[in-house]
């Protein structure tokens, strides 16, 4: 069985010592093919190339950016993706049931080898697949703002990510105007504006914080369309009673200021102004408008 093996040696839990002994590990089971990414994206050009070039799998070794950018890689084909978590948070592998120590991960792979691939729907927005989560506004200015401090990420881990959202919602958007616009629907017919943020899900949870998980789309599965969740509300009493209930449960938010759509086909997200949008928390730019769509059977699994 042939496995590329595609890693990001600038991930938080990758070093020089795990790559060695991962790949020797894998080597026991697998013919396998070890490549190291050098810029943003190229995992996702890897992973391209691995559908024509005979391989029987491919394994992420990275954090959720680089799941992302394999996951668009083999997007569409019939080609599984592995994932060895070595990031910071690893939402997908940790939802998904896979160990958070890599080398363990690695170990759990070699077990399942021979399992049959789960084949699973994504969500897509201007061309690019995500995973689990895309959001935008308060959500894509935290990750934004984390990411133009990679040092104290990778430092920090999820210390600097609720240090930054502090600051971010206490001085790093407008709490007092609500400028997003909601529209779902098969022809987008149903709308909802006045809103502050809007976050869409494919599969839960949205993140973790340390072992905790956070619900936004508690109901959000691989297996149905698009979950969103929006706020028409940034006071500080309402969203530290949604933050609150995130993390108390796996039942929606009760709040009268808590929009839930549930299991569309997509969602339209427009701004008077453009907003901050993260994908698998990744920031991708800021935008005006952004149209999500759920495209089913889009990617296989192997875990």
């Amino acid at each position: 069985m042939r496995l590329l093996v595609i890693v990001n040696v600038n991930a938080q839990s990758v070093t020089p010592w795990t790559v060695e002994v991962i790949e020797r590990a894998l080597a026991s089971e697998f013919k396998v093919d070890l490549v190291r990414t050098k810029r943003k994206e190229h995992a996702m050009h890897l992973a391209r190339g691995a559908v024509h070039e005979g391989f029987d799998a491919v394994a992420s070794f990275g954090g959720d950016g680089t799941v992302n950018e394999v996951a668009n890689g083999l997007a569409g084909s019939d080609l599984p993706m592995a994932i060895i978590p070595g990031g910071g948070t690893n939402v997908l592998a940790r939802s998904l049931g896979i160990p958070r120590d890599p080398i363990e991960a690695t170990w759990f792979l070699i077990a399942n080898r021979r399992h049959q691939p789960r084949r699973v729907s994504l969500g897509r927005a201007e061309g690019r697949y995500f995973t689990f989560g895309c959001g935008v506004g308060l959500d894509g200015a935290i990750v934004r703002d984390v990411e133009r401090r990679q040092i104290l990420k990778k430092g920090l881990g999820n210390s600097y990510f609720v240090l930054s959202a502090l600051r971010i919602f206490f001085g790093g958007v407008d709490r007092r105007r609500p400028v997003i616009r909601l529209r779902w629907g098969p022809n987008l017919e149903q709308e909802q504006d006045g809103l502050y943020l809007a976050i869409s899900q494919k599969t839960r949870p949205f993140t973790y914080l340390g072992h905790r998980e956070m619900h936004v789309c508690p109901r959000a599965s691989f297996d149905r369309g698009l979950d969103c969740f929006a706020t028409s509300s940034l006071r500080t009493d309402v969203i530290l009673r949604i933050v609150a209930q995130t993390f108390g449960s796996r039942r929606h938010i009760r709040s009268p200021h808590a929009l839930y759509v549930e299991d569309q086909p997509r969602f339209e997200i427009t701004s008077e102004s453009p907003l901050p949008v993260q994908m698998d928390g990744e920031y991708i730019g800021d935008r005006t408008r952004i149209l999500l769509e759920s495209f089913p059977d889009a990617l296989s699994l192997l875990y």
